[in-house]
């Protein structure tokens, strides 16, 4: 949309009368009720008669007036209007609307013509044989085009259009000329001719035809009583039974309750293999508790000993440890020996039986009790013993 373009509208629209003023800023951005108000105007300038809505609140609404104006000005001012842009409201619906204003504005200048001169024309308010229009078009358009060829053949056409007549003028003038009848004569020889070869031709056709028919009667009969052989047999192949059929289905039967007894087997394995692997589970951390167990009961045991080894006394147990040097370290030794030997029975013991947690810790309890008495006279025995040395060697 050019500015002059804007600039002619807004002045058409001034000598029209318009009652608004319009700016050639109006334009620049969307505004579809001041472009409304123009065609609803210029609507009723055209034809105060007619039967438009003004109302554009909805779009329903917007596309049914935008329909009836485009309606109006197509069907009876024969102007090509595009709907589309002016929905859009915007410099490309003014393009649309200069056209009506333009044409009114026309009108408005020229003189009034003399009423013998004035004609009667108008399409039709509804476009309903749309479909019509376009045959019709459709069929002008191709008279046009066997026309133009048929122009374009003008030069060779012309040479024998003009003999043609010549020889019309020449029979019409009652002339008896040899030439003429013996031209005359050729032309009804030579049609005769060219009936005779296309009736032999349409005979050697239908001949052709006839025969084709024969041959295709012959295949439908053949293919017919191959059917009919094939229905037969397969007839006879339903009613009588296979030779293996009946071991056939037992062998199914078996192999179905087979299949349920592996599937039933599968699925106890299964279950089995979980169980298992839950009892090693657990095990296994029984295991770890009567280790953790053990490993308590030899620390105590160790820790006995040596408070045993130093209770009473502190100062006569560490002259004694002096004096009994390598002996106490031997003596040490043995214990630790004997120490271990009690634990691997003790470990023994306890996988034999299987007990409980609790029943465990008390039998171990009572089993730590007595091996501690057990220790102490064994301990007491050893020391006297180790005294009675020490004396013998003092005395000697």
């Amino acid at each position: 949309m050019s500015y002059r373009e804007l600039r002619n509208f807004c002045e058409q629209m001034r000598a029209l009368g318009y009652h608004r003023i319009i700016s050639m800023e109006n334009f620049r951005r969307p505004n579809f009720e001041l472009v409304a108000d123009i065609l609803y105007w210029l609507a009723l300038k055209y034809d105060p008669n007619t039967d438009i809505s003004d109302n554009i609140d909805e779009e329903r609404h917007r596309v049914e007036f935008i329909k009836q104006i485009t309606t109006l000005f197509v069907s009876k001012a024969r102007l090509k209007i595009n709907p589309k842009r002016l929905y859009m409201a915007d410099v490309y619906a003014v393009q649309e609307i200069l056209k009506i204003s333009t044409f009114l504005y026309k009108s408005q200048i020229t003189s009034p013509a003399e009423e013998d001169e004035v004609h009667d024309f108008s399409l039709p308010s509804k476009l309903s044989n749309i479909k019509s229009h376009k045959v019709l078009a459709q069929e002008i358009t191709d008279l046009a085009t066997r026309l133009y060829d048929q122009l374009g053949k003008e030069d060779e056409v012309r040479v024998a259009r003009e003999k043609a007549l010549q020889f019309l003028q020449n029979v019409s003038r009652g002339g008896n000329s040899q030439s003429e009848q013996s031209q005359i004569q050729k032309c009804i020889e030579t049609m005769l001719k060219q009936q005779d070869q296309n009736i032999l031709d349409m005979s050697k056709y239908v001949s052709g035809l006839e025969r084709d028919q024969k041959q295709i009667d012959e295949k439908i009969k053949r293919k017919t009583k191959e059917l009919e052989q094939a229905e037969k047999r397969l007839k006879g192949m339903t009613s009588v039974k296979p030779a293996y059929q009946e071991e056939y289905d037992r062998q199914e039967y078996e192999l179905e309750k087979l299949y349920q007894i592996y599937v039933e087997k599968f699925r106890n394995l299964v279950y089995l293999e979980h169980v298992l692997d839950a009892q090693n589970k657990q095990e296994k951390m029984e295991q770890k508790k009567k280790n953790q167990i053990l490993e308590g009961m030899r620390i105590n045991f160790q820790d006995a000993y040596i408070k045993e080894l130093r209770g009473g006394d502190d100062d006569g147990n560490e002259d004694q440890l002096e004096q009994l040097g390598g002996d106490s370290r031997l003596q040490s030794s043995n214990q630790e020996k004997r120490n271990n030997e009690f634990m691997r029975q003790q470990h023994g013991g306890f996988n034999k039986q299987q007990m409980d947690e609790d029943g465990e810790v008390e039998d171990l309890e009572d089993l730590s009790e007595g091996g501690d008495e057990e220790e102490e006279e064994e301990d007491e025995e050893d020391g006297i013993e180790n005294l009675d040395d020490d004396g013998d060697d003092a005395d000697f």
